[in-house]
């Protein structure tokens, strides 16, 4: 072979050694290839919750085969519509927050949301069925109502007749008289509500409400699959995160408008990660994805429960949360310490710092954090109050109530969100 040939055989390790120079390839990171691009943070259980609702989520989850961190998140959820429009947090004058809070628990099937789910869906339909002992006493009163009001306008008939015929002015149809709203029963929950149903569940239970699903890829998908999507189910459900008043006004209404002064609801529910980057984290940013506290944890490999485990006490503390004194429509605004006011200053500018780098859906999300902050230190200061059930309820949001929340948010949900958000929550490098 000439030697001009010769040259096309050369190695790559002689070419190398020719080029000392060169730089080498760094080592490939190959965990940005792979289905989970950043493992599950560490649920730091026993310093977030107080001792008692620790031991009850670590019993509720090695119960259920779930992992703690689905019964912790959805614990904070529904808290957060039970204690409702009876207390918003207020840091400081002008900003006011409802507890209400948004979850995903993100996994594949039989990573064990739904049974996690169970643990607070079951405490929570028994308080609601005692809320409505009273269902038969209220519907033969409401049927006796309903009747007199009936007879009432029957009678102001005659008399207006009577009055017309003698050339008379008619006499003003009384108060009384006008037949009484539909009677409903108290509410705390509800799987699968059209937005027509949720705002009248909402006008009939001015503290709010927790929708809860198995699944939420069902419930993202069917929005406003019976508006010909205009999106008008999403504005209703945009609308009950923050609280704030809900006016329908649709001609079909007619008479019987509905107004809801504080329309405030929680919602919790499963969804398999390949539907979250389908349904939830696709299309234009409305704020919905936003809106939501992530968690995916790593899957809970499946062992039998410990003899003795005690999982009913959670029904006795959240009824305390239900039965906390308020006075409609307005909520009663809990105020923060000096310690609390400062921590949350300091995360905000964490927190404008962490969206600088950051785009996106994500970059949404990370808008949120301080709202986050100030509900969830609400929702945490209750928490420690109703598991001992002495004592009046909080009166201002203290600074360990914000550093509790500040450790949830900055060690476990942003990393969660990170890892639930895909490419999307990765920093660009």
């Amino acid at each position: 072979m000439p030697d001009s040939a010769k040259g096309f055989t050369i190695s790559a390790a002689a070419l190398h050694e020719a080029s000392p120079s060169a730089p080498e390839w760094p080592a490939v990171a190959s965990e940005l290839a792979a289905a989970d691009t950043l493992p599950p943070p560490a649920l730091p259980l026993r310093s977030l919750f107080p001792a008692s609702w620790a031991s009850w989520i670590e019993a509720s989850a090695e119960s259920k085969g779930a992992p703690p961190d689905y019964v912790a998140v959805a614990l904070l959820s529904v808290a957060g519509a039970l204690i409702g429009n009876a207390r918003w947090a207020a840091p400081w004058d002008g900003w006011q927050e409802p507890p209400a809070i948004n979850a995903a628990l993100v996994g594949n099937p039989s990573a064990g949301k739904s049974p996690a789910l169970d643990a607070l869906v079951s405490p929570l339909a028994e308080i609601e069925a005692g809320d409505n002992d009273d269902w038969k006493a209220r519907k033969w009163e409401h049927v006796t109502d309903k009747t007199t009001a009936a007879l009432r306008k029957a009678n102001w008939e005659k008399d207006a007749k009577e009055a017309v015929r003698l050339g008379n002015t008619p006499p003003i149809m009384p108060a009384n008289a006008d037949e009484p709203d539909p009677i409903q029963r108290r509410r705390i929950l509800s799987t699968d509500p059209t937005v027509a149903k949720a705002e009248r569940m909402s006008a009939a239970n001015p503290r709010g409400l927790a929708l809860v699903r198995d699944e939420l890829a069902g419930w993202i998908a069917g929005m406003d699959k019976f508006n010909s999507g205009a999106g008008s189910d999403r504005a209703f459900w945009l609308q009950a995160y923050g609280g704030r008043p809900w006016s329908p006004d649709r001609v079909k209404d007619g008479d019987a408008e509905i107004s809801v002064p504080h329309l405030t609801w929680s919602i919790v529910g499963g969804i398999q990660p390949d539907r979250l980057a389908s349904l939830l984290l696709v299309g234009d940013d409305d704020g919905l994805a936003a809106r939501f506290l992530y968690t995916w944890p790593a899957p809970q490999r499946p062992r039998r429960p410990r003899d003795g485990l005690v999982v009913a006490r959670a029904q006795e503390w959240l009824a305390r949360l239900r039965r906390l004194p308020w006075t409609p429509p307005a909520p009663l605004l809990v105020p923060f310490d000096r310690g609390a006011q400062a921590a949350l200053q300091a995360w905000r500018e964490e927190v404008a710092g962490m969206e600088d780098g950051s785009a996106g859906l994500f970059l949404s999300w990370l808008g949120k954090l301080p709202g986050f902050a100030v509900r969830l230190s609400l929702i945490f200061a209750h928490l420690a109050w109703c598991e001992h059930g002495q004592g009046d309820p909080p009166v201002e949001v203290t600074e360990a109530d914000m550093a509790r929340t500040l450790d949830f948010l900055a060690d476990y949900a942003v990393p969660m969100a990170r890892r639930s958000f895909g490419e999307a929550g990765l920093p660009e490098a």
